[in-house]
């Protein structure tokens, strides 16, 4: 045995110790305290607010020399009132009084003991000092410094010069002390009242940097040398032969195969065999497959950017990436270029499930025919068409309710009928021949001239883009590229249209594409259903939507093989899904870290855990691309907020799908991640309140699990969510 090891192994075990009993101490007192006090009833006070409107009014009629002292007594009852305002009046819960300790040394002070918590509580004589995490200047010492740091810092106008003794995260539950982290080591209470000591892995992010893809990772162009631009002897991208059996190869690689539909989970590389079926028919026939006769239609404008950066690799930087929201908008006003009614956003959720219903399109193509027959074949008949369909309350019924299992129930189709009964005809009056103006917006000779449009209820919802296009289309023939009259008018055609996430459009958005694409058909469609973010799009399996299409396809059979997540990663984002999962697992080629749940008492301690993590993680990885993911905005805010006080380098809080696509920590929100990968993926509040037990939640917690290409922690700051695997929770104990 090594005397010098044997030696240090007895020092860890006598801090250990040490640390426990000082901080079980130090919880003791606390919660006895807080226990037994008797919170005092504040003096009634006037309004802080009242006081200064009475101040100013003696200001209006004193003498001139009483002002002064007046506008002093005003600042002073302003600065106390925007104290009182930064503060909270929620009182220090005895059950989890903090989640911070601090031991300081302070010149001119000496030595005390800060704890940090979700409230300010100061008792001298008691020794208990609480402070709010959010607000109070000292906390920032806990996020910012290590301990046996040295730190000058000023609070206000004082300058404060001191060394950080003792820096530790403790998690307090029901009044009990469960667990301490802390440079010694992390320390949890086991169920049986015994304390263990955690493996240092198991509060550790590494080994991951590198892992996830990137646009960079994307060199050079199929069948094109590096230097010369010789022609390569293979001609395949060795990404695609990675990804791909020869079976498989065969269908993607044939220019004239029509449609073609990549099925995969999360990681399977459906995006990459997409932006390479671009690349290989580009090097097959340029001439047809030209940048300007490509288009690419994704889900979110992150994932537009991640791909745009893809096809500049593969040199095809001239192909056009756009939502199919922002592609449909722009159409819908080139060819509806007289309709200038705005867009409500807050459509009601039966009204969404009524206009991206499948068995809506049906209905809409019978009625198109009849106008055709009669001759009625004009934007303005489309604009009716539209509203027709969608106002004849019977046939709605008939055509939506008849099926089995509707995604209708008859009293919510009423309510959406009612909805576009009332929209429909306002916006039907804005035709031209209503309006009785030309196309252009002239009077027309003889008429009574234009009437005034000005009724509110001349509204679009999101879902009508796609519905006014599918009806000009059905009514008129192609879409325009521009408005009529003008010179560069011409049919809107592409000869290969990639669509990425497709299960997130309804199968009306997924006709209007297919319409725009040549004769030919050559259309990739990749995507995954467990990876649905809108529930209403009526996208339920693949075999209904194509359907709908009305097209010849080849089905790819789905991608086995998971290449972006660990099998650790992706069993829980499995276990996630619960009945939801394809019952047929894919395999996954690497095993990694484990996945790890961490739990704290709120989004302080939580927060704080995190800077500990992230600040060294960098100084070993600078290259490592982590995402800190809540599901809502305000989470995400908190704890942007907390790890900007910590220093954490290279932060940055994504809002509206700005990512950076480089090294460094974004926050954000689960929704704007979609189709992107990091390296490291922390998942934050995954509390029962934010993911209950509702498909929408499954989805969303998948989504931000398979994310994580290398490592994935499970954070909580409250009650579990009732998705997590059971053997993670109970882990903990």
């Amino acid at each position: 045995m090594n005397p010098a090891s044997d030696e240090k192994s007895r020092a860890d075990h006598d801090d250990g110790r040490e640390i426990l009993g000082e901080e079980q101490a130090l919880c003791d007192r606390v919660v006895a305290h807080l226990q037994a006090r008797r919170p005092s009833k504040p003096p009634p006070r006037v309004g802080d607010e009242q006081a200064l409107l009475t101040l100013r009014d003696q200001v209006a009629v004193s003498r001139l020399e009483d002002v002064p002292a007046l506008i002093a007594q005003m600042e002073q009852v302003a600065a106390i009132a925007g104290q009182r305002g930064q503060g909270t009046d929620e009182p220090v819960d005895p059950k989890s009084p903090y989640f911070g300790h601090l031991r300081l040394f302070e010149e001119g002070r000496g030595t005390r003991d800060v704890l940090i918590g979700k409230t300010t509580y100061v008792e001298p004589k008691a020794g208990v000092r609480i402070v709010d995490w959010r607000h109070a200047p000292v906390s920032q010492l806990y996020y910012r410094y290590e301990e046996g740091s040295p730190y000058e810092e000023e609070f206000g106008d004082r300058e404060v010069v001191g060394k950080v003794l003792a820096r530790r995260t403790v998690t307090i539950v029901d009044g009990a002390l469960h667990r301490i982290s802390c440079p010694q080591g992390t320390f949890v209470r086991r169920t049986d009242g015994r304390w263990r000591t955690l493996l240092a892995q198991q509060t550790l992010l590494a080994g991951g940097q590198g892992t996830a893809i990137r646009p960079d990772h994307m060199r050079g162009v199929l069948g094109v040398g590096g230097s010369g631009g010789d022609q390569r002897e293979d001609r395949h991208l060795p990404e695609i032969a990675a990804l791909l059996d020869p079976r498989q190869f065969e269908v993607i690689s044939k220019p004239d195969s029509g449609l073609v539909v990549v099925q995969g989970g999360a990681g399977s590389g459906k995006t990459t065999i997409g932006v390479h079926r671009m690349a290989y028919l580009a090097y097959q026939s340029r001439a047809r497959f030209a940048a300007d006769k490509m288009l690419v239609i994704v889900g979110t404008p992150a994932l537009r950017d991640y791909i745009s950066q893809l096809l500049e690799a593969l040199e095809l930087a001239l192909v056009r990436v756009a939502t199919f929201t922002t592609w449909a908008t722009e159409l819908r006003k080139k060819n509806f270029d007289w309709l200038e009614v705005a867009t409500d956003d807050g459509t009601p959720v039966e009204v969404s499930r009524l206009k991206t219903d499948p068995n809506l399109l049906p209905l809409l193509e019978r009625r198109a025919r009849g106008y055709v027959r009669e001759g009625r074949n004009s934007p303005e008949d489309a604009l009716w068409l539209w509203a027709e369909v969608l106002t004849d309350l019977e046939s709605l019924k008939r055509a939506i309710l008849r099926v089995p299992n509707p995604r209708l129930t008859e009293e919510q189709l009423e309510r959406a009928w009612r909805h576009c009964s009332e929209r429909c005809p306002a916006v039907a009056e804005w035709s031209p021949s209503e309006r009785n103006v030309d196309t252009e917006g002239a009077p027309i000779e003889g008429a009574d001239g234009a009437s005034e449009q000005d009724d509110e209820r001349a509204l679009l919802d999101p879902e009508d883009d796609a519905l006014l296009l599918r009806a000009y289309q059905l009514v008129c023939g192609p879409l325009s590229t521009a408005a009529r009259g003008q010179p560069k008018r011409k049919s809107v055609r592409f000869e290969h249209l990639f669509v990425d996430e497709a299960q997130d459009l309804a199968a009306v958005d997924l006709c209007v594409l297919a319409d725009v694409v040549t004769d030919q058909k050559s259309i990739t469609l990749a995507g995954d259903t467990a990876q649905r973010l809108h529930l209403d799009t009526g996208f339920a399996t693949w075999a209904e939507v194509l359907s709908s299409l009305k097209l010849d396809h080849t089905s790819v059979e789905p991608l086995k093989i998971a290449y972006r997540c660990t099998k650790e990663v992706l069993e829980v984002a499995r276990e996630v899904l619960g009945p939801l999962v394809d019952p047929e697992a894919p395999v996954a080629p690497r095993s990694g870290a484990p996945v790890e749940h961490h739990a704290f008492p709120s989004q302080g301690a939580a927060a704080a855990f995190l800077g500990d993590v992230l600040r060294p993680l960098f100084a070993r990885e600078p290259r490592a691309t982590v995402a800190v993911l809540a599901r809502y905005p305000e989470q995400a805010d908190a704890y942007y907020d907390a790890l900007r006080v910590a220093e954490v380098p290279n932060l940055r809080r994504v809002r509206h799908f700005d990512f950076a696509f480089r090294p460094g920590v974004e926050v954000t929100e689960i929704r704007q991640v979609k189709g992107l990968e990091y390296d490291y993926v922390v998942l934050v509040d995954v509390n029962a309140s934010s993911y209950p037990l509702d498909d929408e939640a499954r989805y969303q917690l998948h989504i931000g699990a398979t994310r994580a290409a290398h490592q994935l922690w499970l954070v909580t700051s409250g009650t579990p969510s009732p998705l997590l695997p059971g053997r993670l929770v109970d882990g903990d104990d």
